[in-house]
């Protein structure tokens, strides 16, 4: 099945977390900011929010069915003008850390996902998530593979191109490309998920977050 052109970027970074072995969608740690990040770069691709540096310079109330970025569409509103030099990392941390829920039930009404009811300890409920089958995954990957391929790809301003650069971005702030892309021949393209993990301002203000949540762990533990 090709996703390349329906799945939004929350989705695609959730099934690319997939393992290869038995499908189970195994989110890494903090990856409830990353889907955050994933939420700020579709309404960025979209045109509903500019970004200039580590702001948010200006929106769009686009209408959207997508009820987290709608939710962060209804926060920009309230701030009035403020909204106009809205922080990229208040916009991450306002992004509820339940909301990849919204897209893993996404992918399972897709049937690309199927969630198993269990319990932690016997006690505590909680859905499994495993993906269907490894097409879709594979086929997000050796997307990305061919555009990181690609010579002239960093200065690449297709519409199709700038998605794959902010998904590999965000990729790259917590490593997936070493398990996506493994071994000599898959170098290349980790250097270059890297390189825009550290370049484009989405996945830059995530990777601050998340060190200010660790920070934030270890000064009250």
């Amino acid at each position: 099945m090709d996703v390349s052109d329906t799945l939004p970027i929350p989705e695609e970074l959730l099934l690319l977390c997939a393992d290869p072995v038995t499908g189970r969608l195994a989110r890494p740690a903090s990856f409830a900011r990353v889907i955050a990040g994933g939420v700020l770069a579709e309404l960025l691709l979209a045109g509903a929010i500019t970004v200039d540096g580590r702001r948010i310079s200006g929106y769009q109330p686009l209408g959207t069915t997508e009820p987290v970025a709608a939710g962060v569409l209804t926060r920009l509103a309230g701030a009035g003008k403020r909204s106009w030099r809205f922080r990229l990392a208040s916009a991450i941390t306002a992004v509820p850390r339940g909301s990849e829920h919204v897209f893993l039930d996404s992918l399972a009404a897709r049937g690309l996902v199927t969630a198993e009811p269990r319990r932690l300890f016997g006690i505590f409920p909680y859905r499994r998530f495993t993906a269907t089958g490894p097409g879709p995954t594979q086929a997000i990957a050796s997307r990305l593979w061919a555009s990181l391929h690609t010579a002239a790809f960093l200065a690449e301003t297709r519409p199709a191109v700038e998605r794959d650069r902010q998904l590999a971005a965000l990729l790259g702030v917590v490593s997936l490309e070493r398990r996506l892309f493994p071994g000599p021949e898959g170098k290349e393209v980790r250097h270059a998920v890297r390189a825009l993990s550290r370049t484009l301002p989405i996945a830059r203000a995530v990777r601050s977050v998340i060190s200010s949540d660790s920070s934030s762990a270890g000064s009250s533990g």
